[in-house]
């Protein structure tokens, strides 16, 4: 008799199990890929908070087989409102977007500069995450124009749909190490732990004429960057945030420096050019990479500690236009090796300068070097890391260069019996 009933009651649970109830055909679904958020117009709004919230929606018509590889009209799926917060805007939009609003695909939410530097802009994106849909991983990007303009301006080339667009340049930009990886999950946890600076992506629309001078291939503000053609978007470099606000922007070199001191990122695919040694009008070009985890050491002693970094480089010649042969004279090697050396510490001592005298912390997350010194919480948070101790800590950077290998040739060509 107890066999039978545990059938029973088995059987009766199974009805329970079948979740077909709230199933949606795709057909029935609209689905977001970016959301902009800006500031509203004062004129348009009371002393309320509230927010532009810009959606931009997948056309599925772009995955059947044989359809043209880009939209006619691509803004007919961009729309823009004002609302509460951008979660309550989804059901504002169905009233006139037909089709169920969901925010499980969304790439990127795209933040105005105006509106990334007030207390609401972390409000806004620490109420969002209590909606299951918006996921973590979702990246965030901040813009000098408002949020709805990049969105709409953004035309990818090479008749690449919009969705795969973000997915593909996010992941590329942050192999080359021009933004830093700036997901949800990461700005709420550096930001909850308030100890290190979060950065994010640094987007804008780039104009014909900027009236910037060349400069090295990193050096640039996203916008700045020279170019003719292509699309008008622009990633490159950073914006810095301190306790939820923005409060200042790192250029691309900068953005660089700054992940290659923090070990909780990546990257995979850096070229840089560096100063000829021996000939000054040119410069050597190469491809650089971590060797290991950057080693960080924090001392404690009366007054500010002193944290000392050795930074371990690989680096690949991959380019000498002085034709200066390298890679067979050990002697130019070294002053090569060295030059290089010089030029990394130069740099990313004047980027810890900055962060100590300008943004009175580090985006680099040292904090959790100096978290485990202390014997419980509330005596780390009583010794104040980011207002007592870094701005005014001892900071020794080492970087240690080992060239790896000079390209597919090694020895360059002889410019004398070329021209003869």
């Amino acid at each position: 008799m107890s066999y039978i009933k545990t059938i029973i009651l088995g059987l009766v649970i199974l009805f329970f199990l079948t979740g077909c109830w709230d199933r949606k055909e795709l057909e029935q679904m609209s689905y977001t890929i970016a959301i902009g958020l800006d500031l509203p117009d004062k004129n348009d709004v009371d002393e309320k908070q509230a927010v532009d919230v810009t959606f931009q929606f997948a056309n599925p018509k772009l995955n059947i087989k044989g359809a043209p590889g880009q939209e006619e009209d691509p803004d007919r799926n961009i729309v823009t409102l004002t609302a509460p917060d951008f979660v309550t805007a989804k059901n504002m939009a169905n009233s006139f977007v037909t089709r169920q609003i969901s925010f499980s695909h969304a790439k990127v939410i795209v933040v105005s500069e105006e509106l990334a530097r007030t207390d609401s802009f972390y409000r806004f994106i620490g109420a969002a995450l209590k909606e299951r849909e918006v996921r973590r991983e979702t990246n965030i990007i901040v813009t000098k124009e408002k949020a709805s303009e990049f969105i709409r301006k953004n035309k990818p080339e090479s008749q690449i749909r919009a969705h795969k667009y973000y997915q593909f340049i996010i992941d590329r930009s942050v192999e080359t190490g021009l933004v830093p990886e700036s997901s949800i999950n990461r700005l709420l946890a550096i930001t909850d732990g308030d100890a290190d600076l979060f950065l994010a992506m640094n987007g804008s629309i780039g104009k014909k004429d900027n009236g910037v001078k060349f400069k090295e291939e990193d050096q640039y503000l996203a916008g700045s960057v020279p170019k003719k053609g292509g699309n008008m978007v622009q990633l490159i470099g950073s914006a810095v945030f301190k306790e939820g606000k923005m409060i200042g922007k790192l250029t691309g070199e900068e953005t660089r420096s700054a992940l290659l001191l923090d070990n909780t990122s990546r990257i995979e695919d850096m070229y840089v050019s560096y100063q000829d040694p021996l000939y000054e009008k040119y410069m050597v070009a190469c491809r650089v990479k971590k060797k290991t985890a950057t080693k960080v050491k924090v001392k404690l002693r009366k007054g500010p500690p002193v944290i000392n970094v050795m930074v371990p480089i690989e680096v690949e010649v991959l380019s000498a236009p002085s034709m200066e042969n390298y890679a067979e004279n050990l002697e130019k090697q070294l002053i090569l090796k060295k030059k290089i050396e010089s030029e990394l510490k130069e740099n990313l001592s004047a980027l810890v300068k900055r962060t100590q005298d300008e943004f009175k912390s580090e985006p680099f997350y040292w904090s959790l070097y100096a978290r485990p010194l202390f014997s419980s919480v509330k005596e780390y948070e009583k010794w104040d890391w980011t207002n007592k101790n870094y701005p005014f800590a001892n900071v020794n950077i080492k970087v240690d260069v080992e060239i790896v290998g000079f390209g597919k040739q090694m020895k360059e060509s002889e410019m004398e019996k070329v021209r003869d």
